[in-house]
This record gives structure tokens, sequence and C-alpha cells, in this order.
């Protein structure tokens, strides 16, 4: 017997707004999300504030979709706003290498950091994080969420703290 699609099974659904100043104040199924997700999607709602090049685009009145299926395998996106794009993503992965709610925060914070950045570039040609004409990366070192700049293996900032950092790592 197959499977239903992904997409048709049941699931838990979260609405977060990605900044605490943005007036909708989402929904939920009547509790939090996994704290390591929680903090994984704030942390680069925090860095998108920062570093962004390419066509101006308004990011205070996103909000997060977090989905969790009957698998326990994750789903992030935001619906579309005036002068940017939704997305909707789930890694099609075996099942067993799927994305899982009980993902530590490090690894879903690289996870979700990667995602945003590929859905930026790709629909709405925003280069986020960028260091001049040099993308930075999100990777795991040390066991932390960093980002890092692949053009002399260096390490930017923490995932969630790149505003603290940007004025050093400006375009140059």
């Amino acid at each position: 017997m197959s499977l239903p699609p992904l997409w048709n099974r049941d699931c838990l659904t979260w609405r977060i707004p990605l900044f605490t100043n943005n007036t909708d104040p989402g929904e939920d199924p009547g509790f939090a999300p996994p704290e390591s997700w929680a903090q994984a999607l704030a942390a680069v709602a925090q860095d998108l504030r920062c570093l962004r090049f390419g066509p101006e685009v308004v990011v205070d009145r996103l909000i997060w979709e977090f989905s969790i299926n009957s698998d326990y395998n994750v789903t992030i996106g935001w619906q579309g706003a005036r002068d940017i794009g939704g997305f909707s993503h789930f890694d099609a992965m075996p099942m067993e290498d799927a994305i899982s709610m009980d993902t530590a925060f490090a690894d879903a914070a690289v996870w979700v950091a990667d995602i945003v950045q590929t859905k930026l570039a790709g629909y709405d040609f925003v280069q986020w994080p960028s260091r001049g004409r040099h993308l930075l990366v999100p990777r795991r070192r040390d066991g932390e969420p960093v980002w890092m700049d692949p053009h002399g293996d260096v390490t930017v900032g923490r995932i969630g703290e790149l505003c603290k950092n940007a004025t050093n790592y400006a375009a140059t």
C-alpha cells in the first residue's frame, strides 16, 4: 500500500511573525513549536535585516509558516508580501533522512538559513547575506551555527548575530 503524498498528511502548522513588531499575531495549534525550531527561525529572521544585496525587500511583515507532519518532519516557508515572494520547503529525502522536529538548534538554524538564502536568490534575486560579490554560507562550526565567508574559510558570525558583525563585513 502506498503512502499518501506528503502535502496531504495531517500536520500541525504555526504562523509565527518574523519580528515582534509585526502586528499580525500569527496562529498556533494551542502550544508552542519545538524550542530549537523557534530559536532557529528567530535567529535567521534577525539576520535578514543585514547584508542584503539586490532589490529592496521589506521583511518586517513576513510570517513564518512552520509545520510538522505526521512523521514528525518539518516544512518551513512564508506567505509572499508586496515586494517578496512566498515559499514552502520540505526536504523530499527518504523519510529517515528528512529534517525532524527533534533536530538540534545548530542544525535547524543552518538548514533554515540555507533554505531562505536559496529561495531569496532564486525567486527574488536578493543575494543574502552578501559580502561584496560573495555570498556568505551557513555552516556548523565547533557545534555552532555560523555564517562563513567561503573565500578564506573565515567565520563571520553566529547565525542570529550577523548584524552585530555587519559593519566589519560590508561590501569590499
